[in-house]
């Protein structure tokens, strides 16, 4: 989720340490601190926006990474206010794990468990920016004197629209799953949309290619973006033997390969298939290749296609 969401979270959190609003108060500035505090690893944007997407959501927004941080705010907050350290670390220790959950809610997910677990956990419905979260959050900090019985309320629809979603999500794959049922369908994958709270989007993969679209779930509509040939296995293989390939491979898992000559070389390219915005694919990848297939060079393409990063090799 983008860094503002992020913060409203952290105070709609930070409430609950307190009957009545006070940004002052040191628990609050914790929780709120600690709620954007994973995205440090925006740093690592200095050098470029493959070490940045490559570390991203990495050991900040694991539970070590978590605890080690929070630590660190806890501390730093002790020397200037009268609070227990112990209560310091709580309350940003919440706000900075609300940051992971609501990344690991949507599609790009978190590696929350790392080092127990090296994979990604995400659940895929929620966008990066939810109104629904941000307007609970919101009354959460401006309604005054609050009782034990609307945090039960405002918890219990919180609960419900994460309910909500998981259905609608699941319902909307069945759609598109039965609009596609004469093509052969191996898989369906359902992402929420980038900006539109009412849409979910898809790749299905059929045996011989990639459908992209949207479903509009109040419509009850399915709305086709685009069509690829799926490529050979054997230009997958080829692909991920690359330091770019294997980055990428593992940075989506749904990507389509495109083989290109160019005078003698081979060219591979490979487009994620999960961010359709302003009439292009957010992040691409490139291989090139000599006449006996040896890598020469490779670059990552990330947010746009003529956006050209070199990776080693």
């Amino acid at each position: 989720m983008d860094p503002l969401t992020h913060a409203i979270i952290g105070l709609g959190i930070g409430s609950f340490a307190q009957n009545t609003m006070d940004i002052t108060n040191p628990l609050v500035i914790g929780c709120v601190i600690g709620s954007v505090i994973p995205d440090i690893d925006i740093v690592a944007k200095i050098k470029d926006d493959y070490l940045y997407l490559k570390h991203h959501r990495g050991m900040t927004h694991t539970i070590p990474g978590l605890g080690v941080l929070s630590a660190i705010i806890a501390g730093a907050l002790k020397l200037f206010f009268a609070v227990s350290f112990g209560k310091l670390f709580f309350w940003t220790f919440l706000g900075a794990l609300s940051h992971s959950l609501f990344d690991m809610l949507n599609s790009y997910g978190v590696k929350l468990l790392n080092p127990v677990g090296n994979s990604k956990q995400q659940k895929g419905i929620l966008m990066l920016y939810d109104p629904i979260i941000s307007i609970l959050c919101i009354l959460l900090m401006i309604i005054k004197n609050k009782t034990w019985i609307f945090y039960g309320s405002t918890l219990a629809v919180f609960g419900s629209y994460l309910i909500f979603k998981g259905i609608s999500k699941e319902s909307s794959r069945k759609k598109v799953l039965g609009y596609y049922k004469d093509n052969n369908v191996k898989d369906v994958r359902m992402l929420p949309a980038l900006i539109a709270p009412y849409k979910w989007a898809f790749v299905t993969t059929t045996d011989d290619e990639y459908v992209v679209g949207q479903f509009n779930w109040i419509k009850n509509k399915v709305e086709e973006t685009k069509r690829f040939k799926r490529q050979s296995e054997y230009d997958v293989e080829l692909f991920k033997k690359s330091n770019v390939g294997k980055y990428f491979s593992n940075f989506t898992p749904i990507y389509h390969i495109k083989r290109e000559k160019d005078g003698p070389y081979t060219v591979l390219k490979s487009t994620d298939l999960r961010y359709y915005l302003n009439n292009n694919f957010m992040h691409h990848a490139t291989v090139v290749l000599d006449k006996d297939e040896n890598i020469v060079k490779s670059f990552f393409h990330p947010y746009k296609i003529h956006k050209n990063i070199q990776v080693a090799e």
